[in-house]
């Protein structure tokens, strides 16, 4: 019997590996935690990516007087409006998403800014599913109070998800589908190939890739991501949270509000809350990727000590 040539051997998973299933738990459990650190981020982030279409509503000049107006103001709890519905979806999206990438990574091979690119995509594909319910009741609830007016209310996970359902139906938590695959398909694609470029320098000049050299990279692969889709995130959010305010935020295509915005408030408008969006897809992907990997190892070691 002929066997294969190694170059076309599929990559098989070792033994000491976690399981799909596992994986599922362990990006799961990491990127919750990261998610709830950088939850404030994402609400300031969503407000001044918003507050440009309301001038009579709550305005802020930048991310460090948007967090102390809203701790001061609103309190901290603010921040966490949305928490019951991100540690219930953040999970399954993560999850979903090292599922994704993972499967992708061993069936392309990794390492060269093609199969990065793609394999990022299918990640990104996957765990959209869950990603975009997810953002759309976080974002709404993150507006909740700074415009002038809006439909139902967002004070809550259950009153937010009272609100959209009952008046935008099931398809109001899965507005702005494609646009938010615009956003994260390059986001995720320009991400794991800035990552791939990171890691193949450090291993030329004889870095060891650990916890501390895994964060530092990934922050700022994450950060180089963000700043480049800063622009269609504006449209993508402002597309997600219409719900609240129709008539103020509108109600079309992604090309409509890209127009009004261009209109309205400038090529500005683009560029808000980029330094919130910073602050958050930085140390969240920061945090989130070499945790997985750390919690991996652990998982590795016990394999092989109870083997």
């Amino acid at each position: 019997i002929a066997m294969p040539d190694a170059a076309d051997a599929k990559p098989q998973r070792s033994t000491d590996e976690p399981s799909p299933a596992a994986s599922l738990v362990l990006g799961g459990l990491a990127g919750s935690l990261a998610e709830l650190v950088t939850l404030p981020a994402l609400v300031v982030r969503t407000r001044m990516q918003v507050q440009g279409a309301d001038p009579t509503g709550r305005q802020y000049a930048n991310f460090l007087v948007a967090l102390r107006t809203i701790a001061r103001e609103e309190g901290a709890a603010a921040f966490y409006k949305g928490a019951g519905w991100n540690i219930a979806l953040t999970p399954v999206a993560r999850g979903l998403y090292i599922g994704g990438l993972e499967a992708a990574q061993r069936t392309l091979g990794q390492g060269t800014p093609a199969r990065d690119f793609a394999s990022g995509t299918a990640a990104q594909l996957v765990s959209s599913l869950a990603y975009v319910p997810r953002d759309v009741v976080l974002e709404r609830c993150a507006i909740d109070g700074q415009l002038s007016s809006q439909r139902g209310s967002a004070a809550s996970t259950l009153h937010a998800l009272r609100s959209i359902l009952s008046l935008e139906g099931l398809s109001g938590l899965y507005r702005a589908f494609v646009p938010h695959q615009v956003v994260w398909i390059p986001f995720n694609g320009m991400f794991f190939v800035a990552l791939g470029q990171c890691k193949a320098a450090e291993e030329a000049a004889g870095i060891e890739q650990g916890y501390a050299v895994g964060v530092a990279n990934t922050f700022v692969s994450a950060a180089i991501a963000a700043a480049a889709t800063n622009p269609i995130d504006v449209i993508k959010t402002r597309m997600q949270v219409a719900g609240a305010n129709p008539a103020l935020l509108g109600n079309a295509g992604a090309f409509d509000v890209a127009a009004r915005l261009l209109r309205t408030e400038g090529p500005r408008a683009f560029f808000a809350g980029l330094v919130g969006r910073f602050m958050y897809a930085g140390p969240g992907f920061a945090l989130w990727l070499p945790t997985y990997d750390l919690l991996k190892r652990v998982w590795a070691s016990r394999a092989s000590q109870s083997a």
